[in-house]
């Protein structure tokens, strides 16, 4: 019911598109990037124009989708607070994600990642692959550490063909780890999506008084004045969320931040009406 109320929200004010794939009906040209098959360029056009254009037709396959959840222990942040972790706000993204995408007919596979290793659910398509997708996820409990680059590799050797992967998490890893990930996932020639998400706590630090700060993923425990560290702590995340969206830029991925104060529905909503926004103006140039 939660994934529904989430997917539902988020087609709010967006309207169906038909994917493109490798049919036989032509559908519209796109500009020629490295990577794209050579045979689908329009040599008379070239002729014409002296640039590459790519065809693109009317998919009758379905996109292959793989959702990516951190099931770490930073994950289960704050835990005395029930239904309120980024564990379970990641597990209702994810399944909302998931019904969308088999509502349109594709094909959706999950992967989590606890205790460095990788809990793997192969990609399918269908209302019954939804079932199992929930009860998979309502099964999982975030553990351990969380290892990304070790376990997208492990990942990666299980794609057959090109991919939309949406990764979820709080990418509270070590940085070079996280951003090393992310490139071979892109340079794999993947479509990448990934998506921070945090707790407000996490984003403004409002501690006061002299308390225990205790890792998650087996890094102790330690007694700090929360006021001397609040102005260095605030510099380092918000620095780190700058370099995931440059990241982001880079690769030519997609980076969105959500508070686990915040409605999924509504941020995932102004995520897809901006996505589909930007896809009108590449097609029309």
């Amino acid at each position: 019911m939660k994934a529904r109320e989430v997917a539902e929200g988020a087609l709010i004010g967006l309207h169906h598109s038909r994917h493109r794939g490798s049919s036989i009906e032509f559908s519209e040209h796109k500009p020629y990037t490295p990577g794209d098959e050579i045979r689908l360029i329009d040599w008379k056009l070239f002729a014409k124009s002296d640039r590459f254009f790519i065809k693109q037709f009317e998919d009758e396959t379905r996109i292959q989708c793989y959702i990516v959840l951190d099931a770490s222990g930073s994950m289960s942040y704050p835990d005395d607070k029930p239904g309120s972790s980024k564990f379970e706000y990641g597990k209702i993204l994810t399944a909302g994600l998931a019904y969308l995408l088999l509502s349109q007919g594709d094909s959706v596979g999950l992967a989590l990642i606890r205790n460095g290793e990788l809990d793997w659910m192969p990609g399918r398509s269908g209302e019954r692959h939804f079932t199992a997708l929930a009860e998979f996820l309502v099964k999982a409990q975030p553990q351990g550490e969380t290892s990304f680059e070790k376990v997208l590799f492990d990942l990666l050797s299980r794609f057959k063909k090109k991919s939309l992967i949406i990764v979820i998490s709080d990418f509270f890893d070590p940085e070079l780890e996280v951003e090393k990930s992310l490139k071979l996932l892109r340079h794999r020639n993947h479509e990448l999506v990934f998506f921070q998400v945090l707790a407000p706590e996490e984003l403004e630090f409002p501690f006061k008084n002299l308390s225990w700060f205790e890792g998650l993923e087996s890094e102790g425990r330690i007694l700090l004045e929360p006021q001397q560290l609040r102005k260095s702590y605030l510099k380092l995340i918000n620095g780190w969320q700058e370099k995931l969206e440059r990241l982001g830029q880079e690769l030519l991925a997609d980076y969105q931040r959500f508070r686990t104060d915040e409605k999924a529905s509504q941020i995932l909503s102004s995520y897809l009406l901006r996505r589909s926004l930007i896809s009108r103006r590449a097609r029309a140039r």
